[in-house]
């Protein structure tokens, strides 16, 4: 069905003496295809109670964390977006909590997906909706969302957020 290997990871969010915001990744589930392979996947980032953040990528999931960290430290200091992007949203709000450990879900799939993102942000649509169905609201720091109605994409989606709920 395309999906080959699910993942959980704790990630620790965290200040460094410079007081920059940072993070550490910690395999709590699978093998850590995620972290080797640049391959398309699905993460989703909760809380404890909260669906916080879908996304899509063809990067290591650390090389994906690194990119939103450091955006988000750049537009922290310089208050401008670094090429567009300022960083994922939650990261400001996780560093100032007591607890600052988060669940991230990964969804690796086949290398027949590697050239086929549509198809995975059809999977990552439909995620976002099953969260909105199941809980009442929308991730809280979700951006957009992205509509493309492809064969197999609802089934995949709902196989994921099983996973999710079950782990």
């Amino acid at each position: 069905m395309g999906l080959i290997t699910f993942e959980k990871y704790e990630l620790v969010v965290f200040k460094k003496l410079n007081d920059a915001t940072d993070f550490r990744l910690n395999l709590i589930l699978g093998n850590g295809k995620s972290l080797q392979r640049e391959r398309r996947k699905i993460y989703i980032i909760k809380d404890l109670t909260e669906f916080l953040y879908v996304g899509e990528a063809n990067t290591s999931i650390k090389t994906r964390f690194k990119s939103g960290f450091i955006s988000h430290r750049y537009f922290v200091r310089n208050e401008k977006a670094r090429g567009g992007y300022k960083g994922y949203k939650w990261i400001g709000e996780y560093v100032k909590k007591e607890d600052h450990v988060l669940n991230v879900f990964v969804s690796i799939f086949d290398q027949e997906y590697d050239i086929d993102r549509t198809f995975l942000e059809s999977v990552e649509g439909e995620i976002v909706f099953l969260i909105r169905q199941n809980s009442g609201s929308w991730p809280l720091f979700q951006n957009e969302i992205h509509f493309n109605n492809r064969q197999n994409a609802n089934a995949i989606a709902l196989e994921i957020f099983n996973k999710i709920l079950s782990s």
